[in-house]
């Protein structure tokens, strides 16, 4: 079966904005096709925001570049800047296809190509690799194509315009596949195993992996918080044999749901969440942690506990679910290419002096790969900025995806459209009403 990459920019909802991935992160991108499940629910989730590149001279005569415009739109092969740099170990071939930053980003499509057996599929994740220069990573599969055992996938970092013109080293170790992915319902009477108050232990939130979720930087911020006393039960889900229910309880004003991971299973993840009679979903906050022989917190993954606010949640109308995933298959080799990363060409800057409560922009700049605003103060991750294109055809391009970079007090802030952006055919740029002509 062929993901095309053209379809799944056409049918992608984007989100408003990215998180970090961790080893058993809260959300996973819906690309985690299921091989089996208890229950098939139509709860949509989040995917990754996609983005593009710019297009280099003689770009027809490369053979795998080809193969790649074949599959997107118009718009996006005009804009890619071709590579094809290839690297093979353990019988599997990664080819770096194409690669593209502007001042904040770094964009690459990489091929990975199993030549001996059947070790790459649709539920294709990374999990140890590295761009030398560029900081919080994460990659999506955009396509595969099962008769040629190819995935292609999209990997972004942020490093910004010390990346021009500069030699990049691109290295993976290991990947996942085989995933199986569960939806469960959880039947349990949760009104009365959270009627007595459980015991907890403190937990040291300046000594553990991390975690995710709205509450997350508010408990990181207490610095010292009170998680449930592991294993005080064990309540299974059904043909889940990674990971088990440990303790359930109410903490202050908070359902805490806590899990314990099989320690020889690598990358298993998942996440309860809430879901009333119209779809709603109320989603957790996550934060993992270890426990050491004398029965203290401290740092490790070998547990996750899920926190929801009961002003959120109700036992009677509401129904508790799981998402969880599983993988079958870890390979690992070295694979290993350096290539030279070119900046887009095309950029517009202007001034924009405007106040968004905790921070406020002085400046504006639009490529390809989206628009970027600078300016000062603390950026709230929960603030909704609307920004849209409008084009000199009079289309407008909305840019739904978001992402911030904050640093002493300097904030930068890129929305990073489903299409590239013809910066030439640009007629304004309009910013939460505020409109900038060009």
């Amino acid at each position: 079966m062929s993901y095309k990459i053209k379809q799944e920019l056409e049918k992608i909802k984007i989100p408003k904005e990215l998180h970090e991935r961790s080893k058993f992160g809260v959300m996973k991108a819906k690309s985690e096709k299921p091989k089996r499940k208890l229950k098939k629910l139509a709860i949509p989730l989040v995917a990754s925001a996609f983005v593009v590149f710019s297009a280099g001279v003689g770009a027809a005569r490369i053979p795998s570049f080809n193969n790649l415009v074949a599959t997107v739109s118009h718009e996006i092969a005009l804009m890619l800047q071709p590579i094809e740099i290839s690297s093979e170990s353990n019988g599997i071939k990664m080819e770096v296809v194409a690669a593209m930053n502007d001042n904040e980003m770094a964009v690459i499509y990489v091929t990975l190509q199993d030549l001996t057996g059947n070790r790459i599929d649709e539920t294709l994740d990374l999990y140890d690799y590295s761009l030398t220069g560029a900081q919080m990573f994460n990659s999506r599969i955009v396509d595969y194509d099962e008769k040629i055992n190819t995935a292609t996938l999209r990997i972004q970092g942020n490093g910004g315009e010390s990346l021009n013109d500069r030699k990049m080293n691109f290295r993976i170790t290991s990947f996942f596949s085989d995933k199986q992915t569960f939806e469960v319902v959880v039947d349990a009477n949760l009104s009365e195993i959270t009627s007595k108050p459980p015991q907890t232990v403190r937990l040291d939130m300046n000594n553990i992996p991390g975690g995710g979720g709205n509450l997350y930087k508010k408990l990181e911020g207490q610095g010292v918080v009170q998680v449930l006393k592991p294993n005080e039960t064990e309540i299974t889900l059904p043909e889940i044999e990674f990971m088990h229910i440990s303790n359930i309880g109410i903490v202050g004003n908070r359902l805490h749901i806590q899990t314990r991971w099989n320690k020889e299973n690598i990358d298993d993840h998942g996440y309860f969440y809430f879901v009333d009679d119209s779809g709603n979903e109320i989603h957790p906050t996550s934060i993992s942690f270890g426990i050491d022989e004398a029965g203290h917190a401290n740092y490790g993954d070998e547990y996750t506990e899920y926190i929801f606010d009961l002003d959120s949640v109700d036992f009677e109308e509401q129904e508790l679910l799981g998402h969880f995933v599983s993988n079958g298959k870890y390979t690992t080799g070295n694979w290993n290419t350096t290539f030279k990363m070119q900046s887009v060409q095309d950029e517009i800057n202007s001034d924009l002096n405007k106040d968004f409560g905790t921070w406020s922009s002085e400046s504006v700049s639009i490529s390809p790969l989206g628009v970027t605003l600078y300016g000062n103060g603390k950026f709230n991750d929960s603030t909704e900025i609307d920004v849209r294109a409008k084009m000199t055809d009079g289309s407008v391009q909305t840019l739904d995806s978001m992402t911030s970079f904050s640093e002493d007090e300097k904030v930068k802030v890129k929305f990073i459209p489903s299409l590239p952006l013809d910066v030439s055919k640009i007629k304004s740029i309009n910013i939460d009403g505020k409109e900038i002509e060009f």
